[in-house]
């Protein structure tokens, strides 16, 4: 592995910890020395997270930040300080790889950083695209540039690989699904509480937060789901920029009159919750993609998403269309625990990065 055992990750947000984590523990258990680089992006969820690591390792912060980063402006602010660290702090001399993942502001800032560091970038669920440059923003954007610089991509399928003719320059870790089937597994032993009984609702992303239209429309869809539903409980586990937006659209009394809102919890817990839900509405792309692993029915609320494979009858892409969600409903029916495969992308990933020469 170019001589070096070494490995950087740089950690922003709680899905990227959930996706990478597995791959960290298999690297120390190959002999890799791992070092945390902590843009303290959402450094209240992710302290915690970093306990759950059953080794130790080195650390150092980006970023003084105390709180997790809850609003535009301060995610600005904190983009710019940690842009200007990066620029005049000196390189790191010793050589090694640097693990970046998906396409958060944080990746752009691993990347960046591992250029100022001369370090070998890597690039963890690349490969993926909406179509639109555009949409979603600005992730979609962060996903190109940060695959294109990147010297080594781990790519999910082989699709994405053979609809994308400029990957096939680059070094490739290709894998069979996604790393976040690690974590799932990892909290096997709760599967077997499938009452399913609760809808669980978490929405967070920039083009739903930010739109009055979109978060008054979902809104007025709980409520309506409520109506024609039986649901033991109905939970809304609440990112601080979501409930921010319902205070700031007026929306918060009103939801908050048939639906529990509940802060984030672990993601042990929330496999749980998931577990015993009758639904689920999200717009998260970790979280779909567990719901598909784990054959729970899921409305998706957002118009486009980057990977189609965890599209199925039981997860569906709204595009915001009432018709498409009054049809999915209307045929709602209970769901069973599909069979699991004795398979570890995260074993495979870094089995395939220690053979990587170059």
């Amino acid at each position: 592995m170019g001589n070096s055992k070494l490995i950087y990750f740089v950690l922003g947000t709680k899905a990227q910890f959930i996706k990478s984590k597995h791959i960290l523990i298999k690297l120390h258990e190959q002999g890799y020395k791992v070092i945390i680089v902590n843009t303290n992006q959402h450094i209240e969820i992710t302290k915690k997270q970093l306990h759950s690591l059953n080794f130790e390792f080195e650390t150092f912060s980006l970023s003084k930040n105390k709180k997790n980063i809850s609003s535009v402006p301060s995610m600005i602010l904190w983009f710019i300080k940690i842009l200007k660290k990066i620029a005049i702090e000196r390189p790191i001399v010793r050589k090694g790889y640097c693990l970046v993942h998906g396409d958060t502001v944080t990746t752009l800032i691993g990347l960046l950083f591992s250029k100022k560091n001369n370090l070998r970038c890597v690039h963890i669920e690349s490969g993926l695209t909406s179509g639109n440059l555009l949409n979603p923003f600005p992730e979609e954007i962060v996903r190109r540039i940060v695959s294109k610089f990147s010297e080594i991509l781990s790519i999910d399928n082989q699709e994405i690989l053979n609809n994308n003719l400029k990957l096939k320059n680059k070094k490739i870790i290709l894998l069979k699904r996604n790393t976040i089937y690690d974590s799932i597994i990892e909290n096997e032993n709760i599967f077997s509480n499938e009452i399913q009984s609760k809808l669980i609702i978490t929405v967070h992303r920039t083009e739903n937060i930010y739109s009055k239209e979109r978060m008054t429309q979902l809104v007025n869809l709980i409520i309506e789901l409520t109506e024609k539903l039986e649901f033991e409980s109905i939970q809304w586990f609440c990112h601080d920029v979501t409930k921010k937006s319902l205070n700031k659209y007026n929306l918060m009394s009103k939801i908050s009159k048939v639906v529990s809102i509940e802060e984030l919890v672990s993601h042990e817990k929330f496999i749980g919750e998931i577990i015993t839900s009758k639904l689920i509405i999200t717009d998260g792309g970790s979280i779909a993609e567990e719901c598909s692993i784990l054959n729970k029915n899921t409305l998706i609320w957002r118009n486009t998403v980057e990977n189609k494979e965890y599209l199925n009858q039981n997860v569906i892409l709204t595009n915001y269309d009432k018709k498409v969600i009054n049809k999915f409903i209307s045929n709602l029916k209970l769901t069973k625990m599909k069979k699991f495969h004795p398979y570890s992308p995260s074993e495979d990933f870094v089995n395939q990065l220690s053979l990587i020469k170059f």
